[in-house]
């Protein structure tokens, strides 16, 4: 039996766990304040795991989790680095953890999550010989722990294999939530909101620290800029058009987007070699979205941007939304998904443009 030092005081039937299955949705524990908040490295998964668990999956685990984006470079949302459980009371506190257990071993790991999670273990069948269970803020605030358990290590294996999707979207819908609680901790902009939607067919959820960089009424265009010293500097701009009948395509965009750099962004461009354009979801809307690195050659820099457009069939008006990073020294993947959460906070006014 695993020693008790390795465990933590806590009543697990307090614990709201959530068994995935397929799906990539998981049930959210109450939050308990009384918990200490997380710590750092959010980009970090810390994996417990036995040796033979580890050796046989190892490399598709960290494919799964460690998934390159293209901002100006391969960005990395989370790196992986397995620890050893008799050191588990050191890890409590931070943000993402991810258990390995099989239940025909008595290996550390293993006996460390049948000791806590037996129910969990007990469930497991000969037409469910694996699963995942979540616990949301289980030894802290803003912590995401998940438990993969199988009747033995090929249907562990096998398992996680089949659900890798799943298993990354957990840490990264969790990841997305850490973010916008950082975006809206300052709350909105009450005058901008309060202002777009008097004189826009629309309007977005601004946080309070951006602010209007570069309005332009007349030809329908708006952008907002964050600032902070030593944190990317963030760009969200919005454009809208009379459009009678739906002609967003890709090619729309291109185009659009070019005419705006070129406008507004003192030369900005982007080549074919530098970004990407894709068919999207965006909120209820089938959209387009066109991002990468864009340059300026007139004052020798760069960044990272991700644009989206799509048509709203009742106001007749197409929409182009903007998010751009500038930060030379550092990552920027973060910074682009928290425009992101803003941009989709987008709420069309149901008016036409002329409309007051």
């Amino acid at each position: 039996m695993l020693s008790k030092i390795y465990q933590y005081p806590l009543l697990f039937a307090l614990i709201i766990f959530s068994s995935c299955g397929d799906s990539e949705s998981t049930r959210k524990s109450s939050s308990n304040i009384r918990k200490p908040l997380s710590w750092g490295k959010s980009d970090v998964v810390f994996v417990f795991a036995d040796d033979k668990v580890w050796d046989y999956g190892k490399l598709e685990i960290i494919k799964s989790l460690e998934r390159e984006f293209f901002t100006t470079r391969n960005e990395k949302l989370f790196a992986v680095q397995r620890q050893n459980i008799k050191d588990i009371k050191r890890y409590y506190k931070f943000s993402n953890l991810l258990f390995f257990c099989d239940s025909n071993f008595n290996n550390p790991t293993s006996q460390y999550v049948k000791e806590i999670l037996p129910d969990k273990v007990s469930s497991l069948s000969d037409s469910i010989q694996a699963n995942i269970f979540v616990a949301k803020d289980l030894w802290a605030q803003n912590q995401t722990v998940v438990f993969i358990i199988g009747k033995d290590i090929e249907a562990l294996l096998l398992y996680t294999f089949e659900q890798s999707n799943t298993i990354f979207n957990i840490f990264k819908n969790r990841e997305i939530e850490r973010i916008k609680n950082l975006v809206y901790k300052p709350d909105l902009n009450k005058d901008e909101v309060k202002y777009q939607k008097q004189n826009y067919p629309w309007q977005i959820d601004l946080p309070k620290s951006y602010i209007p960089f570069k309005r332009d009424n007349e030809s329908h265009f708006v952008s907002y800029l964050l600032r902070v010293e030593k944190y990317p500097d963030r760009f969200l701009a919005v454009y809208w058009e009379n459009m009678p009948e739906n002609t967003v395509n890709k090619e729309w965009l291109w185009n659009k987007r070019l005419e705006i750099g070129k406008k507004y962004y003192e030369g900005d461009e982007f080549s074919h070699q530098d970004a990407t354009r894709e068919k999207v979801k965006f909120l209820s809307y089938d959209a387009f979205k066109l991002s990468g690195r864009w340059q300026n050659p007139n004052h020798f820099t760069g960044g990272a941007f991700a644009s989206f457009a799509f048509y709203d069939e009742k106001q007749k008006i197409a929409y182009l939304i903007d998010n751009a990073i500038f930060f030379p020294e550092g990552n920027k993947l973060r910074a682009l998904m928290g425009l992101e959460i803003i941009s989709k906070t987008f709420k069309n006014n149901e008016k036409g443009i002329d409309e007051k």
